[in-house]
């Protein structure tokens, strides 16, 4: 018989209650922010959620929309741009490169305009016109309202005042980087196995370390990177490892493009610079990803990095330039 002594408390029931094997149970946490679930960068709505979702823990309060952009530095979020279509990510990345959806734009050309210049209108439209940048330097229109090539123009095109029809180009902004009259092979040039993605339509030119690097076209010097010094591992060639390590030039035109000088040695120039097609930039050499000298050259978006998708550009000398094929500089040439 127990005493009214010896009935157990009700904290007491409660506690043998939680007591199994000498572990004491506590109840479930509340959830916890997250922060930013994979690092400080850009993401859509959509992934956010999923993200917090999937790791347990509480979103902040701003992030709504599953096709908005938000940006999240330090743990603090904000909205980075309201999609007018669909915020786009790679669901199993962890990369951050989330964008908005860009719409295909309406026609705008009335009979012809260059694929630079109708670019650039798009931009200012805030649409993308699906045919580009592979057709830059085309002449461009749209039969039926779809974008399509009027006229392909080897050396490029010109753009003419507007309302005025753009046409092709007779001779081409650019000569090879290269002393006037020297002979030069092209040793690997556009959509190959080791030119693909971002620098899809470069040239590579054997030439021997020391070889002068002329301007192909004028313009501002942009950018010098003297990253691979004498003795450094990257200097005379190297493999992967050695792919951020190659010594650079960079030169922006008028129209915004950037000319990339790669694997140099020296350079001859300062950033800010104003050059004319055919002045000595600097001296090739061997330096970062390299399997032997020579002179890596691409005309490329001005995307805020060294390294920016490429654009096809056309050299004055002989169109088109291939893997095998030896041509003369026309370059600084009286």
């Amino acid at each position: 018989m127990t005493t009214a002594d010896e009935t157990p408390s009700t904290n007491q029931s409660n506690n043998a209650n939680n007591v199994t094997n000498g572990s004491t149970t506590t109840p479930d946490e509340e959830p916890h922010p997250c922060g930013c679930p994979i690092g400080d960068g850009s993401y859509c709505g959509a992934r956010a959620k999923s993200l917090a979702a999937s790791q347990g823990c509480e979103l902040d309060q701003s992030v709504v929309d599953d096709n908005t952009l938000y940006i999240c530095e330090d743990g603090a979020w904000a909205t980075l741009n309201d999609c007018d279509g669909e915020c786009l990510y790679d669901e199993a990345s962890t990369e951050l490169d989330d964008v908005c959806e860009i719409p295909e734009c309406d026609c705008f050309v009335q009979v012809a305009w260059c694929g630079t210049g109708a670019g650039k209108k798009a931009e200012t439209l805030g649409c993308k016109i699906p045919i580009l940048p592979e057709h830059n330097g085309d002449i461009l229109h749209c039969p039926g309202g779809n974008w399509a090539v009027k006229e392909a123009c080897d050396k490029g095109c010109i753009e003419a005042p507007e309302g005025t029809p753009d046409e092709c180009r007779t001779e081409s902004q650019y000569l090879l980087p290269f002393n006037c009259g020297m002979a030069t092979r092209c040793s690997n040039g556009n959509h190959t196995s080791s030119h693909s993605g971002t620098d899809e339509y470069a040239y590579d030119f054997a030439v021997p370390v020391g070889t002068n690097v002329r301007a192909m076209r004028g313009g501002v010097v942009h950018r010098v990177r003297i990253v691979s010094k004498p003795g450094s591992a990257c200097y005379n060639g190297g493999g992967s490892s050695c792919a951020n390590y190659a010594n650079t030039v960079e030169i922006r035109h008028n129209d915004g493009s950037i000319g990339l000088y790669m694997h140099i040695r020296t350079a001859s120039v300062s950033v800010g610079d104003t050059v004319k097609q055919g002045d000595l930039i600097a001296k090739s050499g061997n330096t970062g990803w390299s399997t032997g000298p020579h002179l890596h050259v691409q005309v490329q978006s001005n995307c805020g990095s060294w390294w920016c998708p490429s654009r096809p550009f056309r050299f004055g000398e002989k169109s088109p330039i291939v893997a095998g094929t030896t041509t003369t500089s026309k370059n600084n040439c009286p």
